[in-house]
């Protein structure tokens, strides 16, 4: 009993959990309390991976105490209660610092000196130790009152300061990166921040330059703005504001000092500081959240996201492309059948007559037919092989999702034959294989995707040179999702399995030049997507990550065109050459398809994005060739431009190879010279040459008789 009700306990505790911060777009995790090394606590800041910690402590009025930097070692990296104290380098030349940041490479520091008005730099011997800083020189912000904040561009050309006096954002540009005393003021500067926050602490860019975010003791709140223009504050607009009043309150003498998002925005750091001057006692905190969202305080309408919204749709264009470029390389296949049937090397026999008499072979030669052209027929117990490559790019835009640009390759290996009770009817199977990568956006977002299939076929010319073929197969799909937002990458792996069919019909009009094979198509698919969730790679972060729900794809392509070929009729001793093209009118009856997805830290809200089909009318061209070999070869080639009504494209090369298995035969008809004449049969039969030679002497007055029979094979 007490097992069950520990388990019990356990399992509710555990839900209780889950369910109480499933739902919050910031959760608050830990605080510290360094009171015991800091008087006054200002602003923090980390280096870029986490291991070290840095906050600037304010003298209280006394002389017991000096302005300082602290330094923390973590542990692990942005937990900031494993942080221990390595250092304390007093500042001597600052009075009330506040603002710290660093240059990338860890080697000069910058503070605010709140009652000089100055932006301090510091040279560091040893990167990102500031027990080791030597001060190098300062800029003074003369029009400003209460200096606090302080913010770089992410290469050091910019710099941004705010006071509580002004309550606007100046920006500098610095002529020499990361070095202040080259700073020139810019006319560019914002006051758009006046009715968000009356006494501004801290600022902070992302590292795109087109969020921006501000935060004090006014409102106890941090306020993000976007920017249309990256860096420039004069095109701050105004996003949304979070409070934080539930941990952080500026009540009595309690203020929120600073504050700093990590590096990849997953996690949100608050300084407060709260004392009394004239007791001189009170508390110093770092309060630790973490961010449902990278790049934002509060999660935006996944729904409305371009990139989210390019996923859904790249995953609806993807099931419908796999499904042609598994169907088209069979109907390459079963044309190139019609195209040859009865006319050239399909067959299982080829018969060669070579003369080994030089004259003889030469006067033969002259009088052969211009072209080979023998009537072969099928034989029903061969398989004839073949194989196709496939090579795609193409782009699909949209007017409200990102663009997508997809390149994808494939190859196709199968087999057919004759049925053995209709001569005029043939059946086949194929494995297929296929890649498809889509870059969507421009922030890296792409999926890259594995198919196989197997698909079995067949054709069946009817009376009147009526056609029908048939096709049914079968995909399996896996699916690597990559999407980057506001620098977080996350990634997940979905799952798909696909049905497909395909019916065509037409009619095969013979000419002696020019061929036409009109017709009507109808292919049907259905897809069917498991659900999936990304994962960030920010380790156990669920910053930004999405649940996508099962999702299920319908498709029907009705097709009506024309196909039209020619032979070449040149003359060829070894080859004909077929030259074949196409025009094709395609609808697209596809039905809209829904998708469903979440934050997975903000599951109460299911998002809903519904893919309409907008490329209703689309049209395909195409040319193409083919050789084949007496010696059972054929070489397949077909470009292909599909066309959506404006909604994109694609651009398609097949090239397929196929083999006929062939037993060689050869006569010789030996007259090298008229004494010695001799006739022989050779025929290649399972790797085993078998010769019928007789050496009748066509000028004898008594005729000698001899026949001989030779079986031999290479070893």
């Amino acid at each position: 009993m007490k097992k069950i009700l520990k388990t019990s306990f356990f399992v509710f505790s555990f839900l209780a959990l889950f369910y109480s911060n499933a739902f919050a777009f910031i959760e608050f995790k830990q605080s510290k309390d360094i009171s015991s090394d800091a008087d006054g606590l200002r602003q923090i800041n980390f280096k870029p991976d986490g291991t070290i910690m840095y906050v600037t402590n304010r003298e209280k009025d006394t002389t017991s105490t000096t302005d300082s930097v602290i330094q923390y070692s973590l542990s692990t990296p942005f937990d900031i209660n494993t942080a221990t104290k390595t250092s304390s380098t007093p500042l001597t030349n600052i009075d009330k610092p506040h603002a710290i940041k660093f240059k990338p490479d860890g080697k000069v520091m910058y503070v605010i000196d709140n009652a000089e008005l100055s932006v301090r730099q510091y040279n560091l011997t040893t990167a990102w130790d500031t027990s080791t800083l030597q001060y190098d020189d300062d800029f003074n912000v003369s029009d400003e009152n209460q200096l606090r904040s302080l913010a770089f561009k992410t290469d050091g050309t910019k710099m941004y300061v705010t006071g509580n006096q002004t309550e606007v954002i100046q920006q500098f540009t610095l002529s020499t990166p990361w070095d202040v005393k080259t700073a020139t003021k810019d006319s560019t500067q914002s006051s758009a921040l006046t009715s968000k926050e009356s006494n501004p602490r801290s600022i902070q860019f992302h590292s795109s330059g087109t969020i921006f975010y501000i935060g004090g003791n006014g409102s106890d709140s941090i306020h993000k703005y976007t920017l249309s223009t990256p860096w420039d504050v004069s095109t701050l607009a105004f996003s949304q504001s979070y409070s934080f009043s539930d941990q952080v309150s500026s009540s009595g003498n309690s203020i929120m000092a600073g504050f700093i998002f990590s590096a990849n925005f997953t996690k949100l750091y608050i300084t407060q500081d709260t004392d009394s001057r004239q007791s001189q006692t009170g508390t110093n905190t770092i309060f630790e959240y973490s961010v449902a969202c990278a790049g934002t305080i509060t999660c935006i309408d996944a729904s409305s996201n371009a990139d989210v919204k390019a996923i859904i749709e790249a995953n609806v264009e993807l099931s419908k492309r796999i499904i042609k470029h598994n169907t088209l390389p069979i109907f390459h296949r079963i044309e190139w059948l019609r195209r040859h049937k009865n006319k050239d090397n399909l067959s299982n026999l080829n018969a060669e007559i070579d003369f080994t008499n030089k004259k003889i072979s030469k006067l033969v030669n002259a009088l052969k037919r211009p072209k080979k052209e023998i009537d072969r027929s099928y034989k029903s117990n061969d398989w004839f092989q073949w194989s196709e490559g496939r090579v795609s790019l193409g782009k699909n835009k949209s007017i409200t999702s990102s663009s997508r640009d997809f390149h994808s390759y494939g190859i196709s290996i199968g087999a057919d034959k004759i049925k053995k009770e209709d001569r005029d009817a043939m059946y086949g199977y194929v494995f297929q294989y296929g890649n498809d990568n889509i870059d969507i956006g421009s922030n890296g977002t792409k999926l890259n995707t594995d198919s196989y299939s197997l698909a079995l076929y067949g054709t069946k010319l009817r009376d009147n040179h009526f056609f029908t073929d048939t096709l049914i197969g079968v995909s399996l799909l896996d699916i690597d999702q990559k999407r980057v937002i506001y620098g977080n990458t996350l990634k997940g792996n979905r799952e798909g399995q696909q049905i497909f069919g395909s019916f065509n019909f037409g009619k095969r009009l013979v000419d002696k030049d020019l061929n036409l094979n009109p017709g009507i198509k109808l292919d049907l698919g259905y897809t069917k997507l498991k659900a999936f969730r990304e994962k960030t790679i920010l380790g156990d972060s669920l910053a930004d990550a999405l649940l996508y729900k099962e999702q299920n794809v319908k498709s029907a392509l009705a097709t009506i065109g024309i196909l039209l070929d020619k032979t070449n009729n040149d003359n060829q001793e070894d080859e004909i050459i077929n030259h074949h093209g196409r025009f094709e009118y395609i609808s697209d009856l596809t039905q809209s398809s829904d998708a469903e997805f979440y934050y997975l830290n903000s599951q109460s809200t299911v998002y809903n994005y519904k893919v309409d089909n907008k490329s209703k009318h689309n049209f395909r061209i195409g040319y193409g060739f083919d050789i084949t070999s007496i010696s059972g070869w054929s070489l397949v080639g077909n470009f292909e431009r599909f066309k959506a009504n404006g909604k994109g494209y694609s651009n398609e090369i097949y090239l397929s190879l196929g083999y006929v298995p062939i037993d060689k035969m050869k006569f010789a008809f030996d007259v090298n010279n008229f004494d010695n004449t001799s006739l022989s049969l050779i025929n290649n039969v399972s790797g085993f040459d078998l010769k019928m030679s007789s050496n009748y002497n066509f000028l004898s007055d008594v005729p000698e008789y001899g026949a001989s029979i030779e079986f031999s094979g290479t070893f």
